[in-house]
């Protein structure tokens, strides 16, 4: 499977790495290499990019606020000097951050990343073509220890972000993804689920008190965290549902 790419950095030097970093991976293309995010812009809306490297300080705009303003967008790493942005990435569930300069290996692993991300959701969406409709659906995919897991929603418990990466907290197994609260806030919000904390979304079944900043949970033993911006959102739904 050919994975298209595109690069937005405004040093020279800096393309030029990526581009022959990317020559060495047979299926990865270059759809185009460009030096501020308005040059890019045609090529993400009429082509089918799947992975974009994109610097954070350039002089038009940042990639940071570029990224905001897309609404079609392909999994994304930052390429970038300042090591502080890496929380703003987080929050913009972008993939990798790599901090210049980086080495070959280092974006090796950055593209085994995108490989485990890529062909999760295609094996994904082929499943899901055979499956039920969504709303009749009870259990979702999950990727990890390069195994496919059928994971039902009412075995859920809790899901705690860190990073690029998730846990499931299942009744009777733990799972560790790469994947990102964002994603599944927005796949697991009509299945019965809630984020109630920037690390945390919990199964709404399995609340059994909530009091102060804090959920407790049928079966789990530690008591999860109310966020201070989820806490109106939170009391309104447990208070009406």
């Amino acid at each position: 499977m050919k994975v298209r790419c595109i690069i937005i950095d405004d040093e020279f030097p800096a393309r030029e790495l990526l581009q022959s970093f990317i020559a060495k991976f047979a299926h990865l293309e270059l759809a185009g290499s460009f030096k501020s995010p308005l040059e890019a812009m045609g090529v993400l809306q009429n082509d089918d990019i799947d992975l974009m490297f994109l610097d954070i300080q350039m002089p038009d705009i940042t990639g940071i606020d570029f990224l905001k303003t897309l609404t079609k967008k392909p999994l994304v790493v930052f390429t970038t000097a300042y090591e502080e942005y890496a929380v703003e990435g987080y929050k913009l569930d972008v993939l990798d951050y790599l901090v210049k300069p980086f080495s070959f290996e280092r974006f090796m692993h950055t593209i085994n990343k995108v490989g485990d991300r890529l062909s999760y959701k295609h094996v994904v969406n082929d499943f899901q073509s055979l499956s039920p409709k969504e709303e009749t659906k009870n259990f979702m995919m999950v990727k990890a220890d390069h195994k496919i897991y059928r994971v039902k929603f009412k075995d859920i418990l809790y899901i705690e972000g860190l990073r690029e990466y998730v846990t499931f907290f299942c009744t009777n197994e733990k799972i560790v993804s790469l994947e990102s609260l964002r994603n599944l806030e927005q796949q697991l919000e009509k299945h019965g689920f809630m984020r109630v904390h920037k690390s945390y979304i919990v199964n709404i079944e399995r609340i059994v008190a909530f009091y102060g900043n804090q959920l407790k949970l049928d079966n789990v033993q530690k008591y999860i965290p109310i966020g201070k911006s989820f806490k109106e959102v939170v009391n309104k739904r447990l208070v009406n549902s």
